[in-house]
């Protein structure tokens, strides 16, 4: 019995050392197949990155092409205007930042009102201001015997005051002085193409010193209600042409630009007025041929633009710039107006001359062996006038004045923006240059201007 005790007892011992050596053994391959999974996991995980990161994006994608609508739908967000989406993704157009800016931000908040209200309470203020002070020079007149009651006023149709101002004295008068801006001439124009047209202005230009520099200069243009925001309306712009830009235009770079358009946009219509004059006098002799059978009108303005073909060709360079243009590269080119050759040269675009025999400055930096010079000019009118003359001249700028004439073939007229990819020889660093033309066009909203017109008021030229 006993015997057969013991060997129950070593038997159950042995099982139950068989019982914790299995337990033994099977958690340790427990854990290397713990590890063994963990293992194919993180393989797993770094085959299926790809994957996984693949199809977050075209989550992403989906969600960014449903941005548009949804934008569209909740908050009048116009995206065509601001974004396109394509198959390379968000392609943002040259005018997202102002329409976001300045139209879309501006309408969902209610700004939009809001301003129009206070630039009405503004411009009223100005009306009782500029009112005031009319009165206040009337009154004064009347004490010093002034002019009688129903005698013809000194004030221009925009308001600009020539009481104190001086006929040009004839024996003055030369090619360097301003003169007064003829007017476009109201005829037909070639292919249903019309040229802006104002009125003829009135009377003899008279001179006014006005001092105090560029704030004098605001001060002046705000007392007579010429401002920016006006013209953006339709206000007819007063032929008011300054010589010479004030000499302290780095005083603050928002009253720069802004008085620097103030006095360019003028000057800017007249040269447009000069060459649609010319234009309409071609349209109007009904010739249309060779320029040797021409008449003599016809042969001098052939003359002056370097065209010995025909009058087709000529009428390709005799025509006008779109003022939007003018304005964003004369900003561009010189500072506005702050850069040295324009304040002491009148250069106004950065033009080169090679000929000794005109006038012109050194460039600073110029390269050794190098002759060039920036032309320099004794008026800001005569800079406006060369800088259209070698854009509708020079044959770096011909697929600029052949893209005018398509437009003008079809009865259009082109913005900055349809010209400004043929200008690229203006500038070194080409994709540069458009980019920063168009951004100032855009931007400054410039083209509010290019519908502008000279008012039919006596023209005044301005001594700075």
């Amino acid at each position: 019995m006993t015997g057969r005790f013991r060997r129950l007892t070593t038997f159950s011992f042995c099982c139950a050392a068989f019982a914790l050596g299995a337990c033994s053994s099977t958690s340790t391959v427990d854990g290397v197949w713990d590890e063994t999974l963990d293992a194919r996991d993180s393989t797993f995980d770094l085959r299926t990155a790809p994957v996984r990161v693949a199809e977050g994006l075209r989550e992403l994608d989906r969600r960014v092409e449903e941005m548009p609508n949804q934008l569209s739908e909740h908050f009048a967000f116009d995206e065509e205007r601001a974004i396109k989406v394509g198959s390379g993704g968000i392609e943002v157009t040259g005018d997202t930042v102002s329409y976001i800016f300045n139209e879309w931000i501006p309408q969902v908040t209610g700004n939009t009102t809001r301003e129009a209200e206070r630039a009405a309470r503004a411009e009223e203020e100005l009306r009782s201001e500029v009112a005031s002070i009319r009165n206040t020079s009337n009154s004064s007149a009347a004490s010093l015997g002034g002019a009688p009651s129903g005698s013809v006023s000194t004030h221009t149709a925009m308001g600009i005051d020539l009481s104190r101002a001086t006929p040009m004295d004839p024996a003055r008068a030369s090619s360097s002085q301003l003169a007064a801006a003829p007017g476009y001439l109201n005829s037909p124009v070639l292919n249903n193409y019309t040229t802006p047209a104002s009125s003829a202005s009135s009377g003899p230009a008279v001179t006014k010193t006005v001092q105090g520099g560029l704030e004098g200069v605001g001060r002046f243009f705000d007392q007579n209600g010429y401002t920016l925001d006006k013209m953006r309306r339709g206000s007819p712009v007063p032929p008011v042409f300054a010589r010479r830009l004030p000499s302290n235009m780095n005083n603050s770079v928002l009253m720069n630009k802004d008085v620097f358009l103030r006095l360019m946009l003028p000057l800017s219509l007249k040269i447009n007025d000069e060459i649609a004059a010319e234009r309409a006098a071609i349209m109007r002799s009904g010739y249309s041929g060779p320029i040797t059978g021409a008449p003599a009108g016809i042969q001098s303005l052939a003359a002056k633009y370097d065209i010995q073909s025909n009058t087709t060709n000529l009428l390709q360079r005799v025509d006008v710039l779109p003022v939007s243009l003018i304005l964003a590269q004369a900003g561009l080119e010189s500072g506005w107006g702050t850069s040295r050759y324009v304040q002491q040269g009148n250069a106004l675009f950065g033009q080169r001359v090679w000929d000794a025999s005109q006038p012109g400055m050194t460039p600073s930096g110029r390269d050794a062996g190098q002759n060039h010079r920036v032309r320099t000019f004794t008026s800001l009118e005569e800079s406006v006038r060369s800088y259209a003359m070698n854009l509708n001249t020079n044959a770096a700028y011909l697929e600029m004045r052949r893209t005018r004439a398509t437009f003008a073939r079809s009865g259009r007229v082109p913005t900055a923006r349809d010209l400004i990819p043929h200008l690229s020889s203006y500038s070194e660093d080409p994709s540069y240059y458009s980019a920063t033309i168009n951004t100032l066009v855009t931007d400054s909203r410039l083209t509010d201007f290019d519908r502008s017109r000279l008012s039919g008021g006596q023209p005044m030229n301005l001594y700075l």
